[in-house]
């Protein structure tokens, strides 16, 4: 029985995970890895809901571990994964400043998917990617 419940829980992520890429890309121009755009120079207004999930993915992955295993990037991914839903789901922004927060996290779920890969290498690489992304959201949001 716990066999069938963990199948169904893993079916049930991926399912989620493929709608959260899907929402993603579908909900806007895919804009490949554009960075954003900045509001005349300043940060874009962020709302609450998005600097607490930034602010959370900043203090959960502030520096790579060059000991972790694939299974190790396989749940941070899926940890990340879950904050950007979190923030997608909570979203009020409106407007320009919600269009570049999409490319950011379009930038941000490239990492995620190779960190969701079966090469160890690849997976640290973009976990340090992930990293660096993560740190310079407050050049694009406040």
């Amino acid at each position: 029985m716990l066999i069938y419940v963990m199948k169904l829980f893993r079916f049930i992520f991926h399912f989620c995970f493929l709608f959260l890429i899907t929402y993603t890309f579908a909900c806007h121009e895919h804009t490949g890895s554009k960075l954003p755009e900045r509001n005349n120079g300043k940060a874009w207004l962020a709302d609450k809901s998005t600097r607490l999930g930034f602010k959370k993915m900043d203090e959960q992955f502030h520096h790579a571990n060059s000991l972790e295993s694939l299974e190790d990037y396989h749940k941070q991914a899926d940890q990340i994964l879950s904050i950007i839903n979190e923030i997608l789901s909570s979203c009020t922004m409106t407007g320009q400043g919600h269009e570049e927060l999409h490319k950011y996290i379009n930038l941000l779920l490239e990492e995620v998917h190779i960190m969701k890969g079966n090469d160890i290498t690849l997976a640290k690489k973009a976990k340090s990617d992930l990293i660096e992304k993560i740190t310079k959201y407050s050049l694009y949001f406040e």
